[in-house]
């Protein structure tokens, strides 16, 4: 019998990607002072003939090494080229051997994080594509439990995770589960094998339950001591003594939760356990005998001598019944503990815990060689000060644990790709917290001494299963311009320069790679805020120069002083993208303070949706911008006869008592309502009369002006009827006509 069989790490299994370009470091475990060999065939997969003087094919590596006294052995393997060739590693110790087959020689990505990363397989949908078959083999995964916690372990430990339990590499093939593989990983390794043309294998850590902190190692909190300092104070460090203590909190909790449902089957079926109720009041903090009494209908017979001790106390109280001679009554059990006030403050989620998840996932793969990682946060991180901290912290932990530690040649240095916060993790009592976390999650990209680009998903809003595949296209987007082509996007784009041009400006962005996408180079751009020295925004006109950058203005606006794009909590407005898909980072030129453009989308009229929440805890979806209040009408879009924009309001109307009311809709929570504007005292219509008719407007608030009979666009401008800054809970709008049936059309809502 073999008593100390050759163990390999985690990630060194049949089916496994290596990292091409650089030494792989493989460590393992044997029989005490023995030899360990190692040998490395390769072989062509494309079914070739191969020469026996081929040193390329064949045995091209044999090493052998001593264990030490307590079995540890190494091997440093050196760099070999991606290609789609086979590799077959066998180690042999003793009588002991051990046959990796179907090895490729490729790259490595280890997807972590939360969020979208997170989504398997199973819950997606991708794109249409057909897939290509060559593609498809030249995939691998390694998905170790999502949570961390493999089969019989309940509890995070406190001590480091040297190997997983069942993990290992699987192939497109083994469908059942690759349904639990990261739909974006997927798309990433898909996009990114198609255009390199060799192996691409993803390590998929992502756990929708987590934060950075549970990444992050107890090494790189005492190597970056601020880091420390701020987890410290948010009351979230753990030392072992603390951790340990939280685990025994777990298991009062635990206990808690399995002795309420235990002790609720007993009373559906009668079987009252006295001893069980002790139990859960001290468990909770109770005394047992401190309990109201139970009212428990015990069949008794004539003669009973519970009878008697019912007509003494209407119900019997546990502590009364414990006195009673019943064999079936236990004895009294001793506190096994109970939670003080003190340790429900100190209880900490798991999704906060720091290290636990560095503790049993990222300690197996200790010296895996890698070519990049992928990171997404997860909403709970907003509560983060510093968060930079944080970031450094991360990568300490990620350079500690992976391969390469040292790089001498810049191409093979990894790099690490970030997803921005999704809106949809916006607090509603913080609004541009969402914002303020992207743009600080940015600049810390700028930092980096290593490749990074970041990805914005603040175009995709509504609830779509193809929301995680787009997201691994766009990685792989910027991971093939970060390593393989210099003319492609390393990031989403974001502005990078600014001329003047009178009251214009023309923005000049990064990464536009072959220019922005648009599908028509005469509709204006929408998303664009501009501010005068009063540092107020209002939304500005957009229009694209030569497809290669911006041209922003107001008219009303001689010196503009800071502009901003996509900076409103929700921005569904700003939906410019190059041509690659990657998205314009929604940004602002200064952080000054200022009063920022609220939603007024509704003003353009050249649109009768938009997408945003109904209430705060709703999912985005497609929400009516107007709507008729008073008689009947028919609100669409002319694309033809318009002022500015793309389109002008078309209604066809039914008047109710010669009066016709629409309104734009305010009250949806993602317009957080009552919109303010300042510095603004009149509104501003443009109005279309095609039958002549003799009609009026009546503007909320605002007052009244008649509609000139004539076939020619004409401004209406009514002044606000309150003092200071105008307050939008709604705003409706009257055509009062004696007719019973005319048409209207309404365009540009200004407020002046």
């Amino acid at each position: 019998m073999q008593i100390n069989p050759i163990i390999l790490p985690s990630w060194l299994t049949s089916k496994c990607v290596f990292q091409q370009g650089v030494e792989l470091k493989i460590e393992g475990i044997a029989a005490p002072s023995a030899t360990v060999t190692l040998e490395i065939v390769k072989d062509p997969t494309d079914g070739r003939k191969v020469s026996k003087l081929d040193t390329d094919y064949g045995v091209i590596l044999s090493r052998e090494a001593t264990t030490s006294s307590k079995g540890k052995f190494s091997f440093t393997i050196p760099p070999y080229k991606a290609s789609g060739d086979a590799y077959t590693f066998t180690f042999k110790c003793l009588t002991d051997q051990t046959v990796l087959t179907d090895i490729r020689c490729g790259d490595v990505w280890v997807f972590l994080g939360s969020d979208f990363l997170s989504i398997p397989m199973k819950e997606a949908n991708a794109t249409k594509a057909p897939l290509k078959r060559k593609v498809m083999n030249y995939l691998r995964f390694f998905s170790p439990s999502r949570s961390g916690l493999e089969e019989g372990e309940e509890a995070y430990p406190a001590d480091d995770k040297t190997h997983f339990k069942n993990a290992e590499w699987i192939k497109v093939t083994e469908t059942a589960r690759l349904a639990e593989v990261s739909s974006s990983a997927f798309a990433f390794a898909y996009r990114l094998s198609d255009q390199i043309s060799y192996p691409v294998g993803i390590v998929d850590l992502s756990y929708n339950d987590s934060t950075i902190l549970n990444w992050i190692a107890p090494f790189a909190m005492d190597r970056v001591e601020a880091l420390k300092d701020v987890v410290d104070s948010m009351g979230l460090y753990l030392d072992r003594e603390a951790y340990e203590k939280l685990l025994w909190i777990d298991q009062r909790k635990k206990k808690v939760v399995e002795l309420k449902e235990e002790f609720e089957k007993t009373k559906e079926i009668g079987d009252i356990d006295i001893g069980m109720q002790d139990e859960l009041k001290m468990l909770q903090g109770k005394d047992p005998d401190d309990i109201k009494p139970l009212d428990i209908d015990f069949p008794t017979s004539g003669d009973s001598s519970l009878n008697e001790t019912k007509g003494h106390k209407e119900n019997i109280s546990f502590s009364s019944a414990s006195q009673l001679d019943f064999n079936m009554i236990p004895e009294k059990k001793e506190n096994p503990g109970k939670l003080s006030e003190e340790d429900e403050k100190k209880y900490i989620k798991l999704k906060f815990r720091m290290s636990i998840l560095y503790r049993t996932k990222l300690v197996p793969l200790k010296n895996l060689a890698v070519r990049g990682f992928c990171f997404s946060p997860d909403k709970g991180e907003l509560l983060f000060e510093r968060y930079d901290l944080f970031l450094m912290g991360l990568l300490t932990t990620l350079a500690e644990v992976f391969e390469p530690k040292e790089v001498f040649d810049e191409q093979v240095m990894p790099s690490i790709l970030f997803v921005t916060m999704h809106p949809d993790d916006v607090d509603f009592d913080n609004p541009y917290s969402v914002l303020e976390f992207n743009e600080n999650f940015t600049a810390f990209t700028k930092l980096l001494s290593m490749p990074s680009g970041i990805v914005s998903m603040h175009d995709m809003l509504l609830p779509d299963k193809t929301i995680s595949f787009i997201l691994g296209l766009r990685l792989a987007t910027i991971a093939l311009g970060t390593h393989f082509s210099p003319k492609m996007s390393k990031s989403s784009p974001e502005p990078n320069d600014i001329e003047i041009a009178g009251n214009k400006r023309i923005i000049k962005f990064s990464n536009l790679g072959s220019g922005l996408n648009l599908p028509d180079a005469g509709v204006e751009i929408t998303g664009f805020a501009i501010a005068g020295e009063d540092r107020i925004f209002y939304p500005a006109h957009a229009k694209s120069l030569y497809g290669m950058c911006v041209m922003v203005w107001r008219d009303d606006i001689e010196e503009p002083q800071s502009i901003t794009y996509g900076f409103t909590p929700f921005p569904h407005d700003a939906t410019l993208k190059n041509g690659e898909d990657l998205p314009i980072l929604p940004f602002r030129f200064d952080r000054d303070p200022a009063y920022f453009a609220p939603d007024l989308s509704f003003t353009r009229c050249d649109s009768l949706q938009f997408v945003g929440k109904k209430t705060p805890d709703s999912e985005f979806e497609l929400l009516e911008i107007y709507r008729t209040f008073k008689g009947k009408g028919i609100i669409s879009q002319d694309n033809i006869h318009k002022l500015t924009g793309s389109a002008s309001l078309r209604i066809r109307y039914e008047t109710d008592k010669s009066l016709y009311g629409f309104e734009p809709c305010l009250e949806y929570a993602s317009l957080f309502s009552p919109i303010e504007i300042y510095g603004r005292s009149k509104i501003q219509l443009s109005v279309f009369n095609p039958d002549q008719k003799k009609k009026k407007l009546i503007v909320e608030d605002f007052g009244e002006a008649e509609i000139k009979q004539q076939l020619t666009w004409q401004t209406i401008t009514l002044d606000y009827s309150e003092d200071g800054p105008i307050r939008l809970n709604s705003l409706r709008i009257y055509i009062e006509d004696k007719e019973r049936n005319g048409e209207i059309y309404i365009d540009a809502i200004n407020f002046i």
